[in-house]
């Protein structure tokens, strides 16, 4: 893939991924958006357009943690054994916790190691942002507490000590020197205090005193901090050696971030500027395109250029949107390689091109002594020498700058050139020559920009087949030109050029007839799409529900078969033993009967009339009717296709949505409803310490079931910590759920890694 950095900085391209990028959550994510990932294979292309549109069918719910920078600790890694800084290490754990989030948004949740959010929860709790260790540390406060103990016991004897000895001491209050306490003293009192003297006051008249009780205590007091500190260190070495041991994981997860950044971003783009996957072949076919930079400024354009054309001359006023809308099919072109998606509608078609090249704007540089004719020459060259049968190439105002007589002849044979060795090239042009020739040509095809000569200004409508007027004089008019001047101009075009103009509109006429005519036939085969699409959606409906109740009869008849099949058993066993009786020849008699009336029952339903499903929409709470004996029941929850129901005789169970249909209120029923279930009350939190593992997923199948019908959405359980099988299998037990949203272990002050937080949907 070659695009040079004029070519994407004339398509603007690098401003486009400068907005994209800003979506991503990760450094690294925001290098890997870039002009690289260009590519030309189609496969590709298609499976970074299907990882998009997941993503952005997920976008709504809870995004995903931003990711801190990571790369730099691989590297800490393998140039030193030594410890990481508390801030890498709450850096490591923020990166472990945003890996998480980001499963949790791809719905992998079946994904995330338990070792990884348990020592991503250990970090966060254990360090504040700034890599401290936080004070709040179970091992930390037995220590704090200790030394709190002793820098209390060393107020009180320095608040007992200067209240007996105050003839002696210069203040009412201890003083603090190099995280010692020392009584100030007057220096003529030293002889009557049995003391240890660290220092005195600039005059010498006050002494720092620390009678040897104090000397003891603030001995211990520096011992007890210096334990504290010490066990910081221990809890980060700790920490840190978790982090080292996990880097090759995080590796591979830093690989999964990128690649899942790259999508994100340009999901949250595409799902922003409402952009869709183009169909990809051999024609190109933009159906309101916009360029994203415009916004709500960008007026869509709409172009269809056929497979066997591969150069478009595109003419029409000044300011008239000749320039951007080529820079708008080079960027779709350039996006649609990129990411898969283009701000176009529906029913756009685009090809692969392998390189982008472009001639935009004036590149004169008077250090090169370069006009800018010549410097457009060059760059048109250099084009000429590298663009290939898979090129899209874009020339604005070719040959201009020149001589008009050469410059369209220097014109047509470039375009003649490029039409040959290029898949696609776009040019614009205001020389007459130019348009005819490219009318002579198969290979060519001639658009417009549309101009609205009452209003005298341009409507950024690409008019395919007409070639363009410049509308000069018109410009000139409304820029402000002196009237003497634009009449003299109108003058000079009596003749042919009128003649022309009165041909290009009615052209123009022709042209917007034609297009009418196709818009209605177009809006005629959609109705009609839509249309099919109903239909065969709702044979599909009826082909599953028919499938659904013909399973359903299996597994009745199943059932009757077996039911039956003991009872011939126990009659056979009867008949052999003792004598052949009249209540023996009863039974058996009794026994075929059933049979009988059971077949004459089943064709009795096959007679029926087929029950109609029922497509209301239900909610938790609502009255049913389930199955073919319409038992009545009340909804508990509903997952899609699937109703979890509460029958009255307290029998739960989950049906497809066509065996279940919603209770009609008569008019006398006042919509009273006898509900009673044997599920038990819902507990805010519960405690299974103590319990097998099989005793506390039996308590938590009647918890939840009871927190559903209650309307509880959150409660905790007490697991203790143990040797971990109980908090495992109660973590292994809410994970398979899904009615259960969230779980985590508590916070340290509230239980911590023995008790744990559930929420539900």
């Amino acid at each position: 893939m070659i695009i040079t950095e004029r070519t994407a900085s004339d398509a603007e391209l690098d401003k486009v991924l400068d907005i994209i990028r800003k979506g991503a959550l990760s450094p690294e994510g925001r290098e890997a958006i870039s002009i690289d990932k260009l590519s030309k294979d189609k496969d590709i292309i298609d499976k970074r357009a299907e990882r998009i549109a997941l993503y952005i069918s997920l976008l709504g719910g809870e995004a995903p943690d931003v990711f801190p920078p990571v790369e730099d600790l691989f590297e800490y890694a393998d140039e030193t054994h030594a410890d990481f800084s508390g801030e890498d290490i709450h850096r490591a754990g923020e990166f472990l916790h945003s890996y998480i989030s980001m499963l949790h948004f791809l719905r992998k949740d079946e994904d995330i190691h338990e070792e990884d959010r348990i020592l991503s929860e250990d970090i966060l709790s254990s360090l504040d942002s700034e890599g401290n260790v936080r004070e709040d540390h179970p091992r930390l406060l037995p220590l704090i507490k200790k030394r709190d103990e002793i820098r209390n016991e060393r107020m009180r004897f320095s608040a007992s000590f200067i209240s007996s000895h105050r003839a002696s001491v210069q203040q009412s209050e201890p003083l603090y020197r190099n995280e010692r306490v020392v009584i100030p003293i007057r220096s003529d009192q030293k002889s009557t205090i049995d003391c240890f003297v660290s220092g005195s006051s600039s005059s010498g008249n006050t002494l720092f005193a620390e009678p040897f009780e104090l000397v003891a205590l603030n001995n211990e007091a520096v011992i007890a901090e210096e334990c504290i500190r010490l066990e910081k260190l221990r809890i980060i070495h700790d920490l840190s050696e978790r982090i080292r041991f996990l880097m090759p994981v995080m590796r591979k997860m830093l690989e999964e971030v990128i690649d899942f950044d790259f999508h994100y971003a340009f999901a949250l783009w595409a799902k922003r500027e409402k952009a869709v996957h183009p169909e990809i072949g051999k024609n190109l076919r933009l159906c309101r395109a916009r360029h994203p930079l415009l916004g709500a400024n960008a007026v869509p354009i709409d172009i269809s250029i056929p497979e066997n054309v591969n150069a478009i001359v595109l003419s029409g006023a000044n300011a008239g949107g000749k320039t951007v809308t080529m820079k708008t099919v080079m960027l779709l072109s350039l996006l649609n390689q990129l990411c898969g998606y283009i701000t176009a509608s529906d029913g756009s078609v685009l090809p692969l091109f392998s390189t982008f090249f472009s001639d935009i704007g004036d590149n004169q540089s008077i250090l090169d002594a370069a006009s800018t004719f010549s410097s457009h020459m060059k760059n048109i060259a250099s084009i000429a020498r590298k663009a290939d049968k898979s090129s899209l190439v874009i020339l604005d105002e070719l040959g201009s700058g020149t001589d008009p007589g050469e410059g369209a002849a220097l014109s047509r044979a470039i375009l003649s050139y490029f039409s040959d060795h290029t898949a696609l090239t776009l040019v614009t042009s205001h020389y007459p020559e130019v348009k005819s020739y490219a009318y002579s040509d198969e290979r060519m095809m001639n658009a417009s920009m549309e101009f609205d000569e009452k209003s005298g200004l341009p409507t950024y409508r690409v008019l395919e087949g007409i070639p363009g007027d410049s509308h000069a004089i018109i410009t000139a008019k409304r820029s402000g030109m002196p009237r003497e001047i634009t009449d003299m101009a109108a003058a000079a075009l009596q003749g042919g050029e009128e003649s022309a103009g009165r041909i290009i509109r009615a052209l123009i006429s022709k042209e917007r007839t034609l297009d009418r005519k196709i818009t209605e036939s177009q809006i005629l085969k959609r109705k009609l799409e839509k249309l099919e699409k109903d239909i065969s959606e709702r044979e599909s409906k009826l082909n599953a529900l028919e499938n659904e109740l013909r399973k359903d009869g299996i597994r009745e008849i199943n059932e009757y078969l077996r039911e039956s099949r003991r009872n011939l058993e126990k009659l056979v066993m009867e008949v052999k033993t003792g004598t052949l009786t009249k209540e023996k020849t009863r039974k058996v008699k009794a026994f075929a009967d059933s049979i009988e009336k059971k077949i004459e029952e089943e064709e009795d339903l096959l007679d029926e009339e087929e029950a109609i499903p029922d497509d209301s929409p239900l909610s938790s709470g609502d009255e049913v009717e389930c199955g073919k004996a319409k038992t009545p029941g009340k909804v508990i929850s509903v997952n899609k296709d699937r109703i979890l129901v509460l029958l009255d005789n307290g029998l739960k169970l989950t049906l497809p949505r066509a065996m279940v249909w919603k209770r009609q209120t008569k008019k006398n029923d006042k919509g009273t409803f006898q509900f009673s279930s044997s599920a038990k009350k819902a507990q805010y939190t519960m405690d299974v310490r103590g319990l097998t593992l099989q005793e506390t997923i039996e308590r938590l199948d009647d918890q939840m079931e009871a927190a559903l019908l209650d309307g509880l959405s959150s409660f905790s359980i007490i697991h203790g910590y143990g040797d971990g099988i109980l908090s495992k299998g109660v973590h292994d037990y809410l994970r398979k759920r899904r009615e259960v949203k969230d779980y985590r272990f508590a916070l340290p002050e509230d239980g911590g890694m023995g008790k744990t937080y559930v929420e539900l949907f």
